[in-house]
């Protein structure tokens, strides 16, 4: 038995709350979230830090919109591979599915959900210091991955990524990170139009943002 499980709502709810300053490392980050899903066992947006499903699902069908699914896809932080079950309500063509992520219990928990799902995988994997093979994949996602700050320099840790993983996706990648000024408490933050010009410089990518505006998330879509 989980004795989180046993905790008032009201606590539950101060925990969900608490956001760390930021990480040393990767793999700090996924100590950070397999204590989530301890500590949230059976709410899932508790444990991912979704306000809500609904919230989650408008995130996933802006991605899509931007770089729709195409051959290998390659979900980055994958957590409990929301994504993949997305991908499969929608009926959304792909060749394979593979999710990574640096919590070994989100994708424990992945892979008991999804383990006779056929042209799906998923292990743990720190990027940063086993690289993704070039063009191995031709679709990637890295949705509500990069807000934490990482490293001495988060913003150079956040480059490094989409860098390895944009080289990984034959077709190009998209990601999400969270707007300047928009939301009060948000530590790691960058101006949309200036993090697209940044990945057109240092990666030579064609970019497309999705920015309503009001949101305190955006996305940018990197294409080859």
């Amino acid at each position: 038995m989980n004795p989180f499980r046993l905790l008032p709502k009201r606590l539950k709810r101060r925990m969900f709350r608490y956001t760390p300053a930021g990480f040393p490392d990767p793999a700090s980050c996924g100590a950070f979230y397999d204590a989530r899903h301890t500590a949230f066992s059976g709410d899932d947006t508790m444990i991912l830090e979704y306000s809500s499903v609904q919230a989650q699902r408008r995130l996933f069908e802006r991605a899509i919109s931007l770089l729709p699914p195409r051959g290998r896809v390659l979900d980055l932080g994958c957590g409990l591979g929301d994504l993949l079950s997305f991908l499969d309500a929608e009926g959304l063509p792909y060749e394979s599915y593979h999710g990574i992520d640096v919590s070994e219990r989100m994708v424990q928990e992945a892979c008991r959900r999804f383990g006779d799902h056929k042209g799906a995988s998923f292990e743990v994997r720190d990027i940063l210091t086993d690289p993704l093979v070039a063009e191995s994949f031709d679709t990637g996602y890295i949705l509500s991955v990069l807000g934490y700050p990482i490293g001495d320099d988060p913003m150079v840790t956040m480059m490094t990524i989409l860098k390895i993983a944009f080289a990984a996706c034959r077709v190009g990648i998209v990601f999400s990170h969270l707007v300047t000024g928009r939301k009060e408490g948000l530590k790691f933050t960058s101006v949309p139009e200036e993090m697209a010009a940044h990945c057109e410089a240092e990666f030579g990518a064609q970019t497309q943002i999705d920015d309503d505006g009001i949101d305190f998330t955006y996305l940018v879509a990197l294409r080859h």
